[in-house]
């Protein structure tokens, strides 16, 4: 049987000037959460913006989703004869309705929404088997494997169009996961360090059961059953603003090109890498993250953020009459907005 939350988000903010969102949400424990907008390193997870390289504005150039809170669990699985994995996310996260996009048509903003969310994906498990995870905020009910021996279940509840507080009655997403010591200026986690937390109503720990999970896990927890006490989280401080801290003096200076890959088979680019600093002067008086843009024979493959260890990654699909096709000495442009530039030959594969 499942077991539902009963704790919910004590107050939301009020609509941020230039936006149809809250400006914050706090939970019941006085920690107040702001809508990350645009890139922060500490922060990763945000949808793509239109212009990456423009201000942020509503909504024209503006995320089709963004956090105010995200916690993952992630864990080896078992029981089908090979290691699979599993992932467990946890958010409050804003977004649009309609057709998902952020202007109904151009210069109308759909319906903003906010909700909260608990996301599980299995892989590589028994098929037709069931499944019960035990995460911070509750326990799902009995998930059954597909064919394939895969596990996919989202439950988003405090949807409403025009009424994105109504999270606040319905949302089971609280309160919110912190890490557990110190934590990062103005934040809750970085967003990629798997962090030990405290906050979770039930439990600081995710496990799951299921017949033969633990078989070959190195998070096996006994007999059917793996767990995990390490989560990723991102979320950053209401009222301390978005400008970046500015780089350590004497800190690391990185840009290099770790992988520029095109699979012909489906016709899409990956390419990844490290910057640092991550952070440059914004023409403000603050800072921003730098970004890294990709272009192909004159066609832009995208823009990536670097993370808080200076991670990036571009991922494209390029289909399409006129579309240009990679060949055997191909190379792409690869530009960062604090100048520095590189011209990687890609690596073509099937």
């Amino acid at each position: 049987m499942a077991t539902r939350n009963p704790h919910r988000l004590s107050q939301s903010g009020p609509i941020g000037p230039g936006s149809a969102f809250p400006e914050w949400f706090e939970d019941g424990n006085g920690i107040r959460l702001e809508l990350v907008t645009r890139p922060d390193p500490m922060a990763p997870a945000i949808g793509e913006l239109q212009t990456p390289a423009a201000p942020v504005t509503f909504p024209h150039n503006f995320p089709e989703e963004a956090f105010y809170f995200m916690a993952e669990a992630r864990l080896k699985v078992g029981g089908h004869g090979e290691i699979g994995r599993a992932r467990v996310i946890m958010a409050l996260e804003a977004a649009f309705g309609g057709d998902g996009e952020q202007e109904a048509v151009p210069g109308v903003a759909n319906p903003a929404i906010v909700f909260s969310r608990l996301r599980v994906r299995i892989d590589d498990v028994v098929p037709g088997a069931t499944y019960v995870v035990r995460h911070p905020y509750g326990e799902t009910k009995e998930l059954e494997a597909d064919e394939g021996g895969r596990v996919f279940y989202t439950c988003d509840l405090g949807i409403c169009e025009h009424d994105p507080a109504r999270v606040l009655t319905s949302g089971e997403i609280a309160p919110f996961l912190v890490w557990s010591g110190v934590q990062p200026p103005n934040h809750i986690g970085d967003g990629i360090t798997e962090h030990a937390v405290v906050g979770g109503p039930f439990r600081n720990h995710v496990e799951i059961d299921g017949p033969g999970i633990e078989q070959g896990s190195a998070d096996a927890a006994g007999p059917d059953r793996v767990a995990k006490a390490l989560f990723t989280v991102q979320g950053r401080r209401a009222g301390t603003g978005d400008s970046l801290p500015p780089p350590p003096p004497g800190g690391p200076v990185a840009f290099q090109i770790l992988g520029a890959d095109y699979r012909s088979s489906r016709s899409q680019f990956r390419v990844r890498g490290q910057l640092l600093p991550v952070s440059i002067a914004d023409g403000a008086g603050g800072f921003q993250s730098d970004r890294v843009d990709v272009t192909f024979a004159g066609e832009a493959l995208g823009s990536g953020f670097p993370d808080a260890t200076g991670a990036w990654e571009v991922r494209r699909t390029l289909v399409g009459p006129g579309k240009p096709v990679p060949g055997p000495a191909s190379r792409l442009q690869i530009t960062t907005a604090s100048g520095k530039a590189a011209n990687p030959l890609l690596r073509i594969r099937k």
